[in-house]
């Protein structure tokens, strides 16, 4: 696992999956808004395009990498698929309650060992919270 990062979205497979998600979604547009040359930051572009259909886009993309069955799943897709609810939840997008409940089942069950285990410690209990208030 190629992780950068303490939140669940921050692992390779996610990020690619969210990628893929929003460029399904708003093609050229997203493109144009990633161009360097634009002002906005990473943040801001996912902020500014985050919705129903990028959330989507973004699991059937991470279905068609790894399978649709989740049972199948190892723990870096399901973390992936996890990064990926709490990626939209953040930003106030609606999620769909087997969406959530899946991410938080999967964020409970996770048993990967981190670098900094103590920083993924207190971030899994924050995305579990944020997701279980959305």
């Amino acid at each position: 696992m190629g992780h950068w990062g303490v939140k669940s979205y921050e692992i390779d497979e996610a990020n690619d999956a969210i990628d893929a998600g929003f460029d399904r979604v708003h093609g050229s547009a997203y493109d144009d808004l990633m161009d360097d040359r634009n002002p906005l930051t990473y943040d801001q572009v996912i902020a500014k395009l985050a919705n129903e259909k990028t959330l989507a886009a973004a699991i059937e993309a991470l279905e068609e990498e790894f399978g649709a069955d989740r049972e199948q799943w190892d723990e870096v897709v399901r973390l992936a698929f996890a990064g990926i609810v709490v990626r939209h939840a953040e930003i106030k997008v609606p999620i769909d309650t087997q969406s959530k409940d899946s991410a938080i089942a999967f964020l409970r069950e996770e048993t990967i060992e981190w670098e900094e285990a103590t920083a993924r410690k207190i971030r899994r209990e924050k995305e579990i919270g944020l997701l279980q208030k959305a």
